[in-house]
């Protein structure tokens, strides 16, 4: 799943292929953007608080905290524990749990 996220906003990224050539000076800058490094974002982690249900369904997730605000992981990541289930228990129980994305 988080790979193919991963690949969806690398495509969404992608720069077209121009349908004529282009000239000197944006051949230039295009040399020096490609030039520069682009970071890598390493340590991911998004800490949501959810609760258990006692039939076992996960709802009412949260962020507690992220590591990369605004780019889309707190979204991601409350999709992921969303609506997912656990083994039935005797009642609810609130739990937190870090997830941590991988590059």
């Amino acid at each position: 799943m988080i790979d193919l996220l991963l690949v969806a906003a690398l495509a969404l990224n992608a720069t077209p292929i121009p349908d004529k050539p282009l000239k000197p000076e944006a051949v230039a800058k295009a040399t020096a953007r490609a030039d520069a490094p682009e970071p890598v974002l390493h340590s991911v982690a998004v800490t949501l608080e959810c609760t258990a249900r006692a039939d076992g369904r996960i709802e009412d997730c949260h962020v507690l905290g992220e590591t990369h605000p605004g780019l889309g992981f707190a979204e991601t990541a409350i999709a992921l524990l969303q609506n997912s289930e656990v083994a039935p228990g005797p009642r609810d129980v609130q739990f937190a749990r870090t997830i941590q994305f991988m590059p």
